[in-house]
């Protein structure tokens, strides 16, 4: 379906603006054919991106009525109970489109995702030998399904068939990391991501892990001095996260603190980043800044409910410490 209001609806999605495309679904399906499904399955995507899942779960559902057999209601049904951790109701649904021409990809990656939450290791490690999936998706899950039956060797070996497909990938990269400090400990590796992060012609994501290894490590200086090499780069926001705890482990909250509350601006609902936020503040007793901070960030985001308590805890907070 190609439309002023599904291409608007699209762009809003690709933004992270859940909430406003919410509302567009809900106006264009009011203002539409009330007996087609199309705009509540969309609405019902848009709230299980927003974290909004029972809402999600509910619009789903009433788009499912209409149109029992529509695969694209059935997958909406199916990511809200993901959502809601309701992974064997989640995964009946899923496995109903999981040959489904349009969306079969979509539906085993979920399906997938479920039996990794509920640990059957061995389904899926059978799914992924019997359906034809991109190889590098094939051998992500696969990794991890031989990681979680302790298969360690195996796990590490799909991974490095994962990287000659994908050099370098991000995650592959992670996960490599993870399963060779299980096998060889975290010094040996440490180490040797310090050599291959001193490589110029690496990318990024070298120093990343390197800088990550080091704060595990202890070595909170280090791993500051790793990202702010990466932030003259222009990082991304999951990198100024990273610096942002660095810099709060090695004692430096007030450098830390504005960090924090430009990464909240981003993601208000990242609870580690509040909870560390909160703690920089504690302990370098800035409490008055914090809730002014929060003021402004509920004028953001108003619909961000959590945000009230946090001022209210940080207002019983100050009112301890006077």
């Amino acid at each position: 379906m190609t439309s002023p209001d599904y291409n608007e609806y699209r762009e809003l999605i690709k933004k992270g603006q859940y909430i406003k495309a919410v509302h567009l679904a809900e106006m264009a399906y009011l203002a539409g054919n009330r007996n087609n499904p199309f705009w509540l399955t969309r609405q019902a995507a848009a709230l299980s991106r927003a974290g909004k899942y029972d809402q999600g779960h509910g619009i789903a559902k009433q788009a499912l009525a209409l149109k029992p057999s529509d695969p694209y209601s059935i997958l909406a049904v199916a990511e809200a109970l993901s959502g809601l951790n309701r992974m064997d109701e989640a995964l009946q649904y899923y496995e109903e489109i999981a040959q489904d021409p349009k969306l079969s990809l979509y539906a085993r990656r979920g399906m997938l995702y479920c039996l990794s939450e509920l640990k059957q290791w061995e389904r899926m490690l059978q799914l992924l030998g019997q359906w034809e999936m991109p190889p590098a998706a094939s051998l992500q899950w696969k990794v991890k399904a031989l990681a979680g039956q302790d298969r360690l060797q195996e796990a590490i070996d799909a991974c490095r068939q994962w990287l000659e497909i994908e050099p370098d990938n991000r995650q592959g990269m992670w996960a490599l990391t993870e399963l060779e400090i299980q096998r060889d400990g975290l010094e040996v590796v440490l180490q040797k991501m310090g050599r291959l992060a001193k490589i110029g012609s690496r990318p990024p994501v070298y120093k990343e892990i390197y800088a990550s290894l080091c704060r595990r490590a202890g070595r909170s200086e280090l791993a500051l001095r790793q990202y702010e090499q990466l932030t003259q780069t222009g990082a991304q926001p999951w990198i100024l996260r990273q610096q942002a705890f660095a810099l709060k482990k090695a004692g430096k909250e007030l450098e830390a603190i504005p960090m924090f509350e430009e990464l909240l601006k981003l993601d208000p609902k990242d609870f580690y980043l509040h909870s560390s936020y909160i703690s920089a503040c504690k302990k370098s007793r800035q409490f008055d800044k914090a809730i002014d901070f929060y003021e402004n960030l509920v004028e953001l985001h108003p619909d961000e409910k959590s945000l009230y308590g946090r001022i209210k805890k940080l207002q019983k907070m100050l009112g301890v410490e006077i």
